[in-house]
């Protein structure tokens, strides 16, 4: 009997330990490891953003589709985010950022007839609640 009790011991020592050690590394995700996954792939992409903003004028089409590239390769990056502090931030900034995408493609379409009210308001929004993750991540 004294064999199987230290053994029983042994185990239950070793699994505490386990569940100990796994709790640590599952404790989340850090706020710096949150915003260096949001940051993933968009510096690449903010070249293209800013050339196709730059001639929104002369091609609107194709600055709607770099922005809805930027938008949606932030979007896949905020679904990686588990960080609470960081993911609610991003999550109004994603929200934030679809809006524009939706209100470019409509001015694209029609540029003469777009509300740009509406667009002011969206950019207004999305350059807020960038604002807003930059101080969270800075």
């Amino acid at each position: 009997m004294r064999i199987s009790r230290t053994k029983t011991t042994s185990l239950i020592g070793a699994l505490a330990i386990t569940g100990l050690l796994l709790t640590g590394c599952a404790g989340g995700q850090s706020k710096a490891d949150a915003c260096k996954v949001l940051e993933s792939g968009l510096t690449d992409l903010q070249s293209e953003l800013t050339s196709s903003l730059s001639d929104a004028a002369t091609d609107p089409e194709g600055a709607s589709k770099a922005l809805d590239t930027v938008s949606d390769k932030f979007s896949e990056n905020v679904s990686k985010v588990s960080n609470d502090e960081v993911k609610k931030v991003a999550d109004d900034a994603d929200k934030a950022l679809g809006t524009l995408v939706s209100e470019f493609k409509t001015y694209s379409q029609d540029p003469a007839s777009a509300d740009t009210k509406a667009l002011t308001d969206a950019s207004t929004d999305v350059q807020d609640t960038f604002m807003a993750l930059s101080k969270v991540c800075n």
